[in-house]
């Protein structure tokens, strides 16, 4: 749309009806899209639609400036758009401007009925005929404020100040996407030029198909440029010369349309209507589940009567007709600091929650409800925020917020359920219920109604000797009470497990003071994962290379469609357990119920014909591979019952490089990692995971219950899917480090270890729960870290070995980073 509308106002002035303009699609189509869209009861012609990529297409078709002889005294039309629309609409901008029209943004305080009558505009008129478009959506998709009906005429009549600045004709084009999910656009009432609609907000299906509805008396306000096939009636290839298709949609439908999912519109229409009975009852059904639990949310406190959540809506959410079916929200903590959407976001994944995080693309209502100035946008962006990322906080301020919609496949239960997890997992203390109630003067006041337990009573719990986590009614002093076992050293003897600190490989000139626990620590347990994602395989010593332990994540699996498989899709890839063979320089693959498979640790890559040589995508970066051929791919697809299924090995000449940021204490120069997620290695405490497991016993055990909670620490260990585990010291001590000794080797602390669901997979049998991630949510804070990235420091080390029971000496750091995890 905004490609192709002429700001130039030189379009023919044929005559053309009122009606709307018949297409090539069949009218039993365009009747079943009228139950949603109303398009006039006195009409017998269907509705002109494209039925294209929408929202973004249908309107990158409106808005193109054709200048046609002089452009210095051609006219320039004006592209008017409201500050709270799509991103789209900010595209169109742009279309607009590089034509030559002027750019207007305007709000809600700009558009109303008696503006340019009470206050005469200072902009002076534009002397010459030319046309504009203003544009903005009728449901705000990031706070489901339904905005005026009335805005199309009044900028039509020219009765808001903005038309002023521009002569000639304006046109008004509403994005509906959102507003006709719920909601009947009564087309026979308001009368806009253009309208934008998505099939898929209303029933889900087809991915991208929907509909730009265009009135056929402002149809010849469109110049289109571009011309595929099935567009033009004549053209030459030595002229240029070329005769376009006089319908709108033969015009503008180039190429071949998607007419399988075209034709399941029908269908969805159909089954709209069968199982809703219309959409008013759409309307009302999805508004009254909004309404609760809007409601519901800005009633919460904690127990410290601090509010739960802050809403972002522009109305007092009882009246549908200015009002969507769109909660958006950020939570806070009982201190009034907020909970940023990303830790939202991993804890409703682990309850099977689907909601929305971020800007929306929607950067001037996000803008204005957070209250982000352009200046703040910016420097967010110079720090490293950007579209789609997890960076939800910055100096404690939200970048983005959370969103949840209904529709009507929408159930109450979904309602209540939403509502429990706020409940479960971000009210600290006892639930406050506080709702607004009015005297007979009118004016309210805030009653506390009722209160409501939210956190169990704490109770201890014991580690026994055999390493099981009982819970019982006395406390836990997370003491492991197992020792550690001996371990070999170089020379292949039995040593201690905690050997004496090693004297003379720390350079004496730190700046920073090493810490010496009165309880040495010791690295208890080494852990690589020569496939990522899939089960670890443990070692007692192993070498170090360029980008961290050798083998470790040095091949991925991928899907028949080259995407690479993760524990967070398919739990099962725990249960292949990987066993590298140095001296055989094979890898070998086990996995329940099957036969093994061994393939080459190392490939000749020269010798490897271009059928093999592949690329994926790990965590965003490309990484250039090596297919490791038919017979383990046809494995891999056999037990985890995926076909299509490849194993791909890292390339030797592959340079990804380090994921952290390069202000975040990263190791000096250009790190190379392998397939991990963010670094070359990842450290755990076990004191750390027993101070964990003790607040599980806390969460969930009750005066009234008297089972047993056991919990396999090792288990637990194994979640973390930890390069290093350290015995010994203070748990979560971890956290302020900036530098490690593990025996003779120097690593660089770079951050904390932010946790996703992955850690409530059992790793030993790829079975999902919603522990220990719920319990580390409640009192881990922001990001949910846990353990440290680490990358080596080969300059301040002496060989490339690290053992089991080799010492750990850590420097304390200021200022904790939290990043992403390894998987």
């Amino acid at each position: 749309m905004a490609e192709s509308f002429d700001f130039g106002g030189r379009i023919s002035k044929q005559k053309h009806p009122t009606k709307i303009h018949e297409t090539r699609a069949e009218t039993d189509l365009a009747n079943n899209m009228a139950q949603c869209i109303n398009v006039g009861s006195k009409t017998q012609t269907p509705p002109c639609y494209e039925t294209r990529e929408l929202t973004k297409e249908a309107l990158h078709n409106v808005g193109d400036l054709h200048l046609n002889g002089n452009v210095e005294h051609c006219c320039r039309g004006c592209f008017c758009y409201f500050e709270k629309s799509h991103t789209s609409v900010l595209g169109m901008r742009e279309l607009a401007a590089a034509k030559g029209a002027k750019i207007i943004c305007a709000d809600d305080n700009e558009i109303c009925a008696n503006t340019y009558k009470k206050k005469p505009s200072k902009m002076q008129p534009h002397p010459m005929s030319c046309n504009s478009l203003f544009i903005y959506p009728l449901q705000c998709n990031f706070s489901g404020r339904k905005y005026p009906m009335d805005w199309i005429e009044l900028v039509k009549k020219k009765e808001v100040d903005f038309t002023q600045s521009c002569g000639g004709q304006w046109y008004v084009a509403v994005d509906a996407a959102a507003y006709v999910s719920t909601t009947l656009l009564d087309l026979d009432r308001y009368k806009p030029d253009f309208v934008t609609v998505s099939f898929y907000k209303m029933f889900g299906f087809p991915t991208g198909i929907g509909a730009l509805v265009v009135r056929n008396s402002s149809a010849n306000v469109l110049k289109k440029t571009y011309f595929g096939g099935g567009t033009v009636l004549v053209s030459t290839a030595r002229e240029r010369f070329h005769v376009d298709r006089q319908g709108i949609s033969d015009r503008f439908e180039d190429g071949t349309v998607a007419f399988l999912d075209i034709v399941a519109l029908r269908h969805g229409f159909d089954t709209l209507h069968r199982l809703t009975g219309g959409i008013d009852n759409i309307c009302k059904h999805t508004f009254s589940l909004g309404r609760f639990v809007h409601h519901q949310l800005t009633s919460y406190h904690h127990g410290n009567g601090a509010k739960v959540a802050v809403c972002y809506c522009d109305t007092d959410f009882e009246d549908m007709s200015t009002q969507g079916a769109i909660v958006n929200f950020n939570l806070l903590r009982a201190n009034g600091s907020f909970v940023g959407y990303a830790e939202v976001d991993k804890m409703a994944q682990l309850h099977n929650i689907h909601l929305r995080t971020g800007c929306f693309c929607n950067t001037g209502a996000c803008q204005w409800h957070l209250g982000l100035s352009t200046d703040t946008v910016l420097d967010n962006y110079k720090a490293g925020h950007h579209c789609g990322d997890n960076r939800d906080l910055i100096n404690g301020v939200p970048t983005g917020s959370v969103r949840i919609s209904f529709g009507y496949m929408s159930t109450f239960s979904d309602a209540t359920n939403f509502l429990n997890f706020i409940k479960g997992c971000f009210v600290e203390g006892k639930l406050q219920i506080v709702q607004p109630s009015c005297n007979k003067a009118g004016s309210c006041q805030v009653k506390q109604n009722k209160t409501a337990d939210n956190v169990g009573v704490i109770h201890g719990s014991k580690i026994s000797d055999t390493g099981i986590y009982v819970a019982s009614s006395k406390v836990l002093h997370c003491h492991r009470t197992t020792s550690v076992k001996s371990n070999i050293d170089f020379d292949g003897n039995k040593s201690p497990a905690v050997p004496l600190c090693p004297q003379g490989h720390r350079d004496d000139n730190y700046r920073q003071q090493t810490i010496y626990s009165s309880h040495h620590r010791v690295i208890s347990d080494i852990f690589i994962y020569p496939i990522k994602s899939c089960g670890a395989f443990q070692v007692d010593s192993w070498q170090l290379g360029s980008r961290g332990l050798a083998y470790d994540r040095h091949w991925v699996i991928v899907t028949g469609s080259g995407v690479c498989l993760s524990q967070k899709r398919e739990t099962k890839l725990c249960l292949i357990q990987p066993t590298v063979n140095l001296d055989l320089g094979l890898l070998k693959l086990e996995y329940p119920g099957a036969d093994s498979i061994e393939i080459p640790l190392s490939v000749d890559e020269s010798q490897v014909s271009d059928g093999h040589i592949c690329q994926t995508k790990v965590s965003g970066d490309r990484i250039q591979g090596t297919d490791c051929g038919d017979p383990v791919a046809t494995w891999l697809s056999s037990v985890l019952q995926r076909p299509g299924c490849r194993l791909i090995q890292q390339s030797q000449n592959d340079t990804r490089l380090c994921k952290l940021d390069s202000n975040d204490r990263t190791a000096p120069g250009d790190t190379q990692i392998s397939l991990a997620n963010q670094s070359q290695l990842l450290l755990i405490a076990r004191s750390s995971v027993l101070g964990l497991i003790q607040h599980i016993a806390d969460r969930h055990s009750t005066v009234e219950t008297s089972m047993d909670l056991k919990v396999d620490v090792d288990s637990y260990v194994g979640r973390f899917r930890a390069n290093l585990v350290v015995d010994r010291g203070e748990a979560f001590a971890e956290d302020d480090w900036t530098e490690v000794q593990v025996g003779t080797q120097n690593f660089i602390c770079q951050g904390q270890c932010s946790r996703c669901q992955m850690i409530c997979v059992d790793q030993s049998t790829g079975e999902r729960s919603k522990e220990p991630l719920s319990t580390l949510a409640t009192f881990r804070g922001r990001k949910i870290p846990f353990g440290i990235h680490l990358c080596h420091d080969p300059s301040g080390s002496h060989g490339n070995t690290i053992s089991v029971g080799d010492s750990v000496l850590p420097t304390l750091m200021t200022d904790p980073v939290d990043q992403n995890q390894n998987t």
